[in-house]
């Protein structure tokens, strides 16, 4: 060795105890993690329930109707089940970007351009085409529609320095607007706002009797799984890491930047496009005018307090589809608005981001 100095191997037992130190850590920071958001959780409902009493309803029978409202009977769960499917997949569109400190929020305007290019599809190929080929063909096709629309932002991004966050923002707007010529022009039912309906070759089957669950639930726990892989087991996951690590240290350690910028919105923009596709076929059967209940700009919250892990999105996607489904019967049952519903995520979310539960730090803002 140069100098004369000699390089000590650890012995087995070093490693070992290196081992159980880092273990008991990760335990430790889990174990801190789950205590906070408790804490939050807590604090929420009682935030929720003062506000609540406050606008003159008991707060039991709200929190009552909200649980009941999103799993009191099995048609419930099964509407809480496809809006968990579709938060779900918004909320990859959001992690996998913002896990590469790329800021992907157009993931509802990816959503609308997935449910356009279905709708567009399903309706202009031939309506007799074997269900086998039909059906996964025109999935693909709203994926495909999605990454086309998540992939503008990202070569802005690349090739030009454009912020993402503005100019994935402003195609959520062009989306829109095409969904709604689709609807009034291109393919219109005529008495409902929606374009007709799509042949039903085209749609997703219905696997649970007597539910609205479809095929598409499965789909996006597929498509989870996927995401995950992706994340954790490819190269191109461990660029999106390191890169959201460190942007600068990546880069001086061979990883090509601007290629990782533009695939990552690709990949995040096909699971908001897939989710798109599912509303279409698996759901409403036809693209309906302001189909979407916000669930872009919700899959940004699902992603946050998934702490951008696909392995937790599906767990934090269906506490927002509790909250999303179950709303719904609170105007019912107290008189009060569904909107307690948003108040009730946006004060978790708040909680959550003051008691560092959320957390977004990179190695570069704790250099600096």
């Amino acid at each position: 060795m140069p100098g004369g100095q000699e390089q000590i191997a650890p012995r087995p037992s070093q490693l070992l105890d290196e081992t159980a130190r880092r273990l008991t850590a990760s335990w430790h920071g889990a174990q801190r993690s789950i205590g906070r958001s408790l804490v939050a959780l807590l604090a929420t409902v009682g935030i929720v329930a003062a506000i609540i009493a406050a606008l003159g309803a008991n707060p039991l029978d709200a929190f009552h109707a909200l649980i009941v409202g999103a799993l009191g009977n099995t048609f419930n769960f099964g509407q809480t089940v496809m809006i968990t499917t579709i938060l779900a997949l918004t909320g990859l569109a959001a992690a996998i970007p913002f896990s590469a400190r790329l800021w992907n929020v157009g993931g509802e305007g990816q959503l609308y351009f997935g449910a356009f290019t279905a709708a567009g599809v399903a309706l202009t190929l031939p309506p007799d085409l074997p269900h086998w080929f039909f059906a996964p063909l025109v999935v693909l096709a709203s994926a495909a529609g999605g990454a086309v629309w998540g992939a503008v932002p990202g070569v802005l991004k690349a090739g030009f320095g454009a912020n993402e966050v503005i100019t994935s923002l402003m195609m959520t707007f062009v989306a829109i607007l095409l969904a709604d010529y689709a609807i009034t022009v291109l393919w219109p039912q005529g008495a409902l706002p929606q374009t007709k309906y799509v042949p039903t070759g085209a749609t997703l089957p219905n696997i649970w009797a007597g539910t609205l669950v479809t095929a598409g639930a499965p789909l996006a726990v597929l498509a989870v799984l996927v995401a995950w892989l992706l994340v954790s087991r490819t190269a191109l996951g461990f660029e999106i890491r390191a890169i959201g690590l460190n942007t600068n240290a990546a880069r001086l350690n061979g990883i090509p930047i601007k290629r990782v910028t533009v695939l990552t919105f690709l990949a995040g923009g096909a699971f908001a496009g897939l989710a798109g596709g599912i509303n279409v076929l698996g759901m409403n059967n036809a693209l309906i005018d302001h189909f979407s209940g916000e669930f872009g700009f919700i899959g940004i919250a699902v992603a946050l307090v998934a702490r951008l892990s696909p392995a937790w999105i599906l767990p934090s996607a269906f506490f927002f589809a509790v909250l999303r489904v179950g709303s719904g019967t609170l105007q019912v049952e107290t008189g009060l608005s569904k909107s307690v519903g948003e108040v009730i995520v946006a004060t978790f979310l708040l909680l959550l981001l003051n008691l560092h539960v959320i957390r977004l730090r990179y190695a570069e803002a704790v250099e600096q």
